[in-house]
């Protein structure tokens, strides 16, 4: 199992990092992709993963970050994006749930990324909440670009899911499938095309059934991957293999032989 997307850095997980990671390779995590929000903190973050194999590392910024970090150019992108273990660009996108205060920002910083993703041949990892119209319509003048492109932590709408379709776009479900709450969300995903799904703990947050009330960590992925499996009628040990190879495929920078250690 691959964990996609979580937060390594943050307080919860650093400052208990050998057993979180200990913990991971016990529930047979092979490796993990932990997400940069800040350019502020990204060699602080780097630091943290690269005394592991097997754990990589993005580079950008989070758009509820934005307001904090307005100077972010291409030049901070060609800087740290030749780093092996940095493989994808975000997280980001737009935020209008939480704000919108700063929507021109957000989208000027969303652009931004999407040209380092085009330039550096790296995936864009979206963040979407209460964006879906504006994200798809600011991706749209970017699709001649081949872009490769997933929405993180999956909770939108039947027509965003049918643009990825279209595109080719990957979408990576999270602890919340397994919500009680969740039923429009499994109805939509139904006929989703499994080879472009991810899972993800987008750990500390977000805490899978039945760890619910806990601080999330990459080795609950496993409980989103059994609850999954049984949803998509499939053997758990077929289910990790299609995520898996999702992920290597659209996150190509990764090794396959690089595993957890």
């Amino acid at each position: 199992m691959i964990d996609s997307h979580c937060h390594l850095n943050v307080d919860s997980i650093k400052n208990n990092f050998d057993k979180i990671i200990n913990n991971s390779k016990k529930n047979n995590i092979r490796s993990i992709l932990s997400i940069n929000t800040n350019p502020n903190n990204f060699n602080e973050h780097l630091n943290l993963i690269k005394k592991y194999k097997g754990i990589y590392i993005s580079y950008g910024l989070h758009p509820c970050e934005v307001k904090k970090f307005n100077e972010l150019s291409i030049l901070n992108f060609d800087n740290n994006c030749n780093n092996p273990l940095v493989v994808g660009i975000g997280e980001t996108g737009l935020d209008l749930f939480h704000s919108k205060e700063f929507i021109k920002e957000q989208i000027k910083c969303f652009e931004l990324h999407i040209e380092a993703s085009i330039k550096h041949k790296l995936p864009l990892i979206i963040h979407q909440r209460n964006s879906e119209n504006e994200i798809i319509s600011i991706l749209k003048n970017y699709l001649n670009y081949n872009l490769k492109v997933v929405f993180h932590c999956f909770a939108g709408s039947k027509n965003l899911l049918d643009f990825c379709i279209k595109n080719n776009f990957y979408i990576s479900l999270s602890g919340i499938v397994t919500f009680k709450n969740a039923d429009d969300l499994r109805n939509d995903i139904k006929k989703f095309p499994l080879n472009l799904i991810l899972i993800e703990t987008d750990s500390p947050f977000l805490s899978p059934v039945p760890m619910r009330g806990k601080k999330n960590e990459p080795a609950f992925i496993k409980y989103t991957a059994e609850f999954l499996s049984k949803f998509y009628n499939l053997d758990i040990d077929v289910f990790e293999k299609i995520t898996d190879n999702n992920f290597f495929k659209l996150f190509n920078k990764t090794k396959r032989d690089n595993l957890l250690l």
